[in-house]
């Protein structure tokens, strides 16, 4: 499948990133000549062209709208409140007003939330407790990251990297490193580029599981939810144990990696199976029993559903494309990921077909999928390698790293993670002391939120929490 899944600007020139055969690919793309040109063309996204393109217009007024437009395919008949006097409106909330009938209500939630989650706005029409339409507006807080990281060096715009969606710390941090890598002309030792892939996907393991345990809690199922919960702790501590941060931080760093320097080679390999037991004899005996508990499985098959030519029309990404049965994945071609297996799903087609019950699944799927190719990779990685000073050195000290003889300087370059919501994109500019000259950055999550919008139309409201956490997407990496 092929489909924009990035777009930016490098002073005049506009360039989009092209998603084919589980690769991205960079285009200038010189047939365009304004903003408008891109809101105009069905082959990219309205969230996409929104998001990279748009600014700041007030408040959305939309009482004039009737709210079937909404619901229009035809790209023109929504032009005139995306734009105006050649301008496109940003996503980010700035105030709302919508059109509302007699037979219908409207309500609001955030974008001040209970509890930690970020600020976001959520803007519900409802018609006899059934949701009609949601409009999302995020970026209350307009974090700036992309103008904060102009001037940066490496360290400090890499720690940066690891604050853009905080529970993808360290699949930020990898891409920002293969960026300056890809500037600079250097070669990574194979066992670093193994470990790495492989830290990303212990992120992918400790987010899932926290994710089974948020699912099933608000479906009230607490048989799952208490394991998950508490077990999602075993993820978390073997970060720790590899990296010295829970959640992987400081570990990404161009060059190499930079690992726990308070345990040996040794006690390295052996930690990954205290995870390994604990989700074989903990964590996947309560799945298979929420599995097979009809209750559970009516409570989610049919809810929220995306199709397989919503992906596609929408530019849906990773766990989002992968749920609704398409066979999206960018580790598939990744030199970093040797011997990695994909999803079958041909054999699971009934339990991937772009419900609830299909992204709590896949988690399930995703989780054995990483553990058994970590654990087929343990014995690939030189650990004594990893853990030696030769290696701490090179990743602290950038004089020490080598560059490629054949090496030219090149200003822009651009690198993508398969994050565990799905790809991650990262685009940087630099000068020739590496400082950071202007960026863009694309989380899955910027295209995801509105395969949300569409997955509870029609769905009762008091159905949108169990949807919501299903998708779990990131504020954060939205508001940039």
């Amino acid at each position: 499948m092929t489909k924009i899944t990035g777009l930016t600007q490098f002073e005049k020139n506009f360039i989009g990133y092209i998603y084919d055969n589980n690769r991205i690919i960079q285009k200038q793309l010189e047939d365009k000549k304004s903003n408008i040109d891109f809101l105009l063309d069905p082959n990219f996204p309205t969230w996409l062209v929104r998001h990279s393109l748009g600014v700041n217009m007030g408040e959305e007024d939309l009482s004039s709208v009737p709210i079937e437009t909404f619901f229009d395919d035809n790209r023109s008949k929504n032009f005139g409140y995306q734009q105006k006097s050649g301008s496109i409106r940003d996503l980010f909330y700035n105030g709302l007003i919508i059109q509302v009938q007699e037979s219908e209500y409207a309500h609001a939630v955030g974008p001040i939330h209970a509890g930690i989650i970020e600020p976001g706005h959520f803007r519900f029409l409802v018609e006899n407790d059934h949701i009609k339409i949601l409009m999302i507006r995020l970026g209350f807080l307009n974090r700036e990251i992309q103008q904060i990281l102009v001037g940066m060096n490496p360290e400090k715009g890499t720690t940066v990297a690891e604050t853009i969606s905080g529970d993808s710390s360290v699949a930020y941090a990898l891409a920002f490193s293969k960026c300056y890598e890809e500037i600079v002309g250097i070669k990574v030792h194979p066992s670093v580029s193994l470990f790495r892939s492989i830290l990303v996907e212990l992120e992918r393991i400790s987010v899932h599981i926290g994710d089974l345990a948020g699912i099933s809690e608000d479906m009230g199922y607490y048989p799952l939810y208490g394991v998950c919960a508490t077990e999602r702790g075993a993820g978390l501590a073997l970060m720790e144990i590899w990296t010295g941060s829970r959640f992987g931080k400081g570990a990404m760093r161009m060059g190499g990696v930079r690992v726990n320097q308070r345990i040996i080679a040794e006690q390295a390999k052996s930690a990954f199976f205290n995870l390994k037991d604990t989700y074989e004899k903990k964590i996947l005996p309560q799945f298979e029993r929420a599995a097979s508990n009809s209750t559970v499985k009516e409570r989610m098959q049919g809810l929220g559903v995306i199709t397989k030519d919503q992906v596609s029309k929408y530019g849906f990404l990773g766990m989002v494309s992968r749920m609704a049965g398409v066979p999206e994945d960018l580790r598939i071609e990744d030199p970093n990921y040797p011997s990695w297996e994909p999803l079958d799903f041909r054999s699971n087609h009934h339990n991937l077909c772009g419900d609830v019950w299909s992204r709590f699944y896949l988690r399930k799927l995703e989780i054995s999928q990483s553990m058994a190719w970590i654990e087929q990779m343990l014995d690939h990685i030189d650990w004594s390698f990893l853990w030696s000073k030769e290696q701490f050195k090179n990743t602290i000290n950038k004089s020490n790293l080598k560059s490629d003889a054949n090496f030219t300087f090149s200003p822009i370059h651009f690198s993508y993670i398969e994050g565990w919501r799905g790809p991650i994109l990262v685009v940087l500019e630099v000068n020739e002391d590496l400082t950071i000259k202007s960026a863009y950055i694309r989380d899955p999550s910027v295209l995801n939120w509105h395969a949300l919008e569409l997955a509870v139309r029609g769905v009762a409201v008091s159905d949108f929490p169990l949807n919501n956490k299903s998708f779990n997407l990131s504020y954060g990496g939205f508001d940039l």
